[in-house]
């Protein structure tokens, strides 16, 4: 048997003091947790529309077609190595143009020879 007080819960005859904090620490972590989960979803929706709207200028004002896009996404989605309908941030390294030796994921010139380096702006 277990009944909550104001300062603490007995469980079995037992006094917990910090069962009921925990218990309102995990009710307000929930709560900042579903709000991160609205804002999310608010962000995913307007991404969403934005998408939606880029591609319907590119069907009216460049002629692409539905099937023209469903042939991109495939693409973009195997080139790490699986058709999966997501892009892995674990691709492969880039390698630099000039020394030909991996690039790390965050610099800004190669580490072997110094030269810059030109970011893909989809990078994961």
């Amino acid at each position: 048997m277990s009944f909550g007080g104001v300062f603490g819960v007995y469980r079995g005859g037992t006094y917990d003091p910090g069962a009921r904090l925990s218990a309102q620490n995990a009710a307000s972590q929930a709560a900042s947790a579903r709000g991160l989960v609205r804002e999310v979803t608010k962000d995913i929706e307007r991404l969403l529309m934005i998408s939606e709207a880029l591609w319907e200028l590119l069907k009216e004002q460049h002629g692409y077609s539905d099937d023209d896009l469903a042939k991109k996404i495939a693409e973009i989605d195997i080139r790490d190595g699986k058709l999966d309908g997501r892009v892995s941030g674990d691709a492969q390294l880039a390698k630099c143009a000039e020394c030909g030796r991996p690039l790390g994921k965050r610099r800004a010139t190669c580490l072997y020879c110094g030269t810059p380096v030109a970011r893909d702006p989809f990078q994961r």
